[in-house]
């Protein structure tokens, strides 16, 4: 069956995706300004087609064992499935965008269905391919619930949304077709953004973007585009987020955005970087070598259909998930850079959450797109007591996020009760 609108189930999922993202942009004020609903309203489509957190780094702070049970803010997936390699006991993603919720299960339900590694990898790593159609319908589909199948077999009159997996997935979603409107900027000043993954080297790829990329964000053009916080929403870049990097550069928001673009660039190889593939080829490397998410490497593959049972998706905002859980029962959690949204008391009654379902040894990590923390001036009091940054830890691995993207990378460990 195709369905050409959406259907009461998914018109359900969409209404709540609008509750929870304007709670979450504006929720906390008695007055949303224009800049915040406008934000919520664009947010509550696909925005990400992948997640821009490296899940590497995230791993090696984390250092879960067979025992954990981990909490995590799902967008679009990736990391909540390469946690499952870790071989963690249990893995709760949740997430406010009905969208970002039914990409998840349509991993899910794909690992579930489809025993060979490159029926996978052809569906959600190149994910442009008629094939991909009857895949969905004879194999992937028959596992999904009804509301994703709504979602996914819905859209547009005459544009069922499983189609964006024939036609190029990463070039849809808000964030990759602003890539896309980037690419075609870049062209125009003479720049084709793909030859970053011809370099061959580490100083190679500096050079490059020096000579070739660093001009554009230099250009009187660009720099009045970055200084409208209009333009950045469609990055993904929250009124509040916006804020955070104009204290870096208030003057001169480009030249931030043009550090961040050179470090996503040049922070490693670019054989080894599927950050920089998706920024600056819009795909992933087809030769399936180190240039992909771990969900997506053939190696990985048996060990994360071994374990796809241990992962649960769903729509909800991430302090009320917390709520549902028990005392004590949550080892791991990943905020994403969802407390750059927050006000302070909402972060505080976040981490009161965290800090009743911590088991002892608990660790949160999140990323923000300033260098400061917003947590430490909420945690006062009892929770002032029970949480530490590690800063070794934080500072070290900081730096090694392959996705260049943001300010800092931040561990908080927990002390006990």
């Amino acid at each position: 069956m195709e369905f050409t609108e959406t259907l009461p189930s998914a018109k359900a999922s969409a209404s709540r995706s609008k509750e929870l993202l304007s709670n979450a942009v504006y929720g906390h004020k008695s007055k949303a300004t224009l800049k915040e609903r406008l934000f919520a309203l664009w947010f509550r489509r696909l925005v990400y087609t992948q997640i821009w957190e490296d899940p590497v780094v995230d791993m090696r702070a984390l250092d879960l064992k067979s025992q954990d049970h981990v909490v995590t803010i799902a967008s679009g997936g990736c990391n909540a499935l390469s946690y499952l390699l870790a071989n963690p006991a249990k893995v709760s993603a949740v997430d406010l965008n009905h969208a970002h919720v039914s990409l998840v299960k349509l991993k899910m339900a794909a690992v579930q269905a489809l025993p060979h590694h490159q029926d996978f990898f052809n569906f959600f790593g190149i994910a442009k391919s008629s094939s991909n159609l009857r895949v969905y319908q004879h194999l992937v589909a028959p596992q999904l619930d009804a509301d994703s199948r709504q979602y996914w077999e819905g859209g547009p009159i005459g544009f069922r949304r499983i189609r964006m997996f024939a036609k190029g997935f990463y070039n849809y979603g808000l964030l990759g077709q602003i890539i896309g409107i980037i690419h075609w900027g870049a062209k125009l000043h003479g720049v084709n953004l793909k030859d970053l993954l011809k370099q061959p080297t580490l100083d190679a790829q500096a050079q490059w973007f020096d000579t070739h990329v660093a001009k554009i964000f230099d250009s009187k053009l660009i720099a009045k585009m970055c200084s409208s916080p209009f333009a950045l929403y469609n990055l993904g870049i929250p009124p509040s987020q916006h804020h955070a990097l104009c204290d870096e550069r208030p003057d001169n928001m480009a030249q931030v955005l043009k550090e961040r673009a050179r470090k996503l660039a040049t922070v490693v190889p670019i054989k080894e970087n599927y950050f920089a593939w998706q920024a600056y080829g819009r795909c992933y490397d087809e030769s399936q070598q180190s240039a992909l998410p771990p969900y997506l490497m053939q190696s990985n593959y048996e060990q994360l259909r071994q374990n796809i049972s241990k992962l649960s998706i769903e729509q909800s905002n991430i302090r009320d998930a917390l709520l549902s859980m028990d005392n004590q029962s949550v080892d791991a959690v990943v905020l994403l850079d969802a407390q750059d949204w927050m006000s302070d008391s909402e972060i505080t009654a976040l981490w009161q959450e965290i800090s009743r379902t911590a088991k002892p040894g608990a660790r949160v990590i999140f990323r923000t797109a300033g260098v400061k923390s917003p947590v430490d001036a909420c945690l006062t009091g009892v929770l002032q007591s029970q949480w530490r940054r590690d800063d070794e830890v934080s500072d070290r691995l900081g730096p090694l996020d392959r996705s260049g993207i943001y300010g800092a990378f931040h561990l908080y460990r927990f002390q006990g009760r």
